[in-house]
């Protein structure tokens, strides 16, 4: 009987054991409550009015970017038709038109050859200076151009931090305000500053990039349209000042 009492025990003792685990097992693993998703619009929204700007600065260097990918190609600064053109009229001593047709095509190369052509009556040495004189205006103006990625690149992070101080301020407030306030109460100041933050270097780091990529560029094309218009210069190393002709 004793025997039997004590098979009985550790029978209900390793059921009551598996229960337990069981049990156990449910409660640890049961699956957490379902998170809502976060979309796109609630992370502008949580960005608050410094993320909001700082999706304005991104459209403005969205748009120099296809504005730059559009118009800073060699295609563009030097035409090759309108080279050919030039040279056409060169030989045959048609200035006038050469003059009337880098008027008419206001471009890089244009721009400078034009500028020699009118200082012909000088001579040689006249319009070298002048083909100098444009080609730095030229370049100054394609710096100028492209320095505007920069600022967009170089604000945006700026912006960023913006964000991350007035979103921590308000967390901040929020405590001062509260007892003991709840990680739900200080959550939205928190957010705002890691949203505007992550807006500010995503933005930031392809505008930049995008200003180096085309800084190099505006550089190459300096010194190869430079060149190209030193050897269309040759033609005229004979020429002298009128007055001396």
């Amino acid at each position: 009987m004793t025997k039997t009492r004590m098979i009985t025990g550790v029978i209900a003792k390793v059921t009551l054991a598996l229960f337990l685990v069981t049990l156990s097992g449910g409660i640890i693993y049961a699956e957490p409550p379902a998170v809502p998703e976060t979309t796109m619009i609630d992370l502008i929204k949580a960005g608050s009015w410094v993320g909001h700007f700082i999706i304005v600065v991104s459209m403005v260097g969205l748009g120099l970017g296809i504005e730059h990918i559009i118009n800073i190609r060699k295609i563009k600064l030097c035409p090759p038709e309108i080279v050919a053109e030039l040279e056409s009229l060169v030989d045959n001593a048609q200035y006038e038109d050469a003059i009337a047709l880098c008027n008419a095509n206001p471009n890089f190369f244009c721009n400078i050859i034009g500028a020699s052509l009118a200082k012909i009556n000088e001579g040689y040495d006249a319009m070298t200076a002048a083909m100098g004189e444009a080609g730095e205006e030229e370049a100054a103006k394609m710096n100028q151009k492209i320095s505007y990625m920069s600022l967009v690149g170089n604000i945006a992070p700026m912006l960023g931090l913006t964000g991350t101080v007035t979103g921590m301020i308000a967390a901040f407030g929020i405590i001062k305000a509260t007892a003991s306030p709840s990680p739900a109460m200080l959550a939205k100041g928190v957010e705002e500053a890691l949203v505007t933050t992550a807006e500010g270097l995503f933005v930031s780091m392809p505008a930049l990039t995008a200003y180096f990529y085309y800084k190099n560029k505006v550089t190459m094309y300096v010194l190869e349209i430079g060149a190209l218009c030193g050897e269309f210069l040759e033609k005229f190393k004979d020429i002298q000042p009128a007055e001396q002709q």
